[in-house]
């Protein structure tokens, strides 16, 4: 087909919001090293990782403590498909959404994989336990700029406390808080011509100062996580930069509950390092989507494109702009 990767690659990792019932099953039913993944998944899970993943039910699945460690099962094996397939050569940057940091950590070789997998189970007992102790919301906006939010989170914020936690590009936004303050924000947006005003499936207020009990139980984790420091550079959800330190990735983890997302500033930060091609390693194409819309000139793969879809005939390996 004549499709060459071109480096540099930045290797992305989505996070909570992809998973569905069947994912990763065709990298599963296709290549060993994915098989291994998933076995051994559920060796250190004592999960039935494969069965959620490829038949759900979805009610299971979407489980907080479930879905975390399912999701990130996947997205490190399409991970392994892909240094088997690439190698890392052509690697410049990685980094991941949210729950998908853990995953870029684990293959910028920050943490081990297997500690990153326990982490993530005990991140998703951790909020499952905070949305029943803090129940709140979550609602995405799509097709309004961050001065119509502000206004939005401002105005909505008379009903209950309302934060801004996901800035994933200039017209998209999450805001995150108490119910009535989310539901009142999903009327305004509407009512200012919103593309797109949607509360999410995830009953508490991530990314937020209101999930303070929650973020101190994860810091203690943390804090005792060993690290080390990465082989690629790693951008970091708080800042969208480079986490240049062990103590910058440790504190970019401990406020990981707290603190808001600027997926905008990670893809300036990629544009700015010249990044030609952007691969997503996970369930779907949500990053690889965003990156295609703001970063110029960026060619977008996901997994399923490159080890299913074009298996037989894949794109080259990637070489110099």
């Amino acid at each position: 087909m004549g499709v060459t990767l071109t480096a540099p690659v930045a290797l992305l990792f989505p996070g909570q919001g992809v998973q569905r019932p069947g994912m990763g099953r065709r990298l599963y039913d296709r290549y060993p090293a994915a098989r291994r993944v998933f076995e051994r998944a559920e060796e250190i899970l004592d999960l039935p990782v494969r069965r959620l993943c490829f038949q759900g039910p979805e009610e299971e699945l979407n489980r907080t403590e479930v879905l975390q460690p399912c999701v990130m099962t996947v997205c490190w094996a399409a991970y392994e498909v892909w240094r088997e397939s690439y190698g890392l050569e052509s690697v410049k940057v990685m980094a991941g959404h949210s729950l998908g940091e853990f995953t870029a950590l684990a293959a910028a070789g920050a943490i081990s994989w297997e500690t990153a997998l326990l982490l993530v189970r005990e991140r998703g007992l951790i909020m499952s336990q905070a949305a029943e102790d803090r129940p709140g919301g979550m609602i995405a906006i799509v097709g309004l700029d961050l001065v119509q939010v502000e206004d939005i989170r401002t105005q909505a914020g008379k009903l209950g406390k309302l934060y801004m936690a996901n800035r994933n590009a200039d017209v998209q936004f999450v805001l995150s808080g108490e119910l009535p303050a989310v539901q009142e924000a999903e009327r305004l947006a509407l009512g200012m011509g919103a593309r797109r005003a949607l509360i999410l499936t995830i009953p508490l207020p991530a990314h937020s100062p209101l999930m303070v009990k929650a973020g101190r139980a994860f810091k203690k984790l943390v804090d005792r996580l060993p690290i080390s420091l990465p082989s690629f550079p790693i951008l970091g959800n708080g800042t969208g930069e480079v986490l240049p330190t062990v103590d910058a990735l440790r504190a970019e983890l401990a406020n990981h509950l707290l603190r808001p997302v600027d997926w905008a500033r990670t893809m300036a930060s990629m544009h700015t390092m010249n990044v030609r091609t952007v691969v997503e390693l996970g369930p779907g194409r949500v990053l690889a989507s965003l990156a295609a819309k703001h970063i110029p000139g960026v060619d977008t793969w996901n997994a399923e494109e490159l080890f299913i879809d074009f298996a037989d005939n894949p794109p080259q390996h990637p070489v110099p702009a």
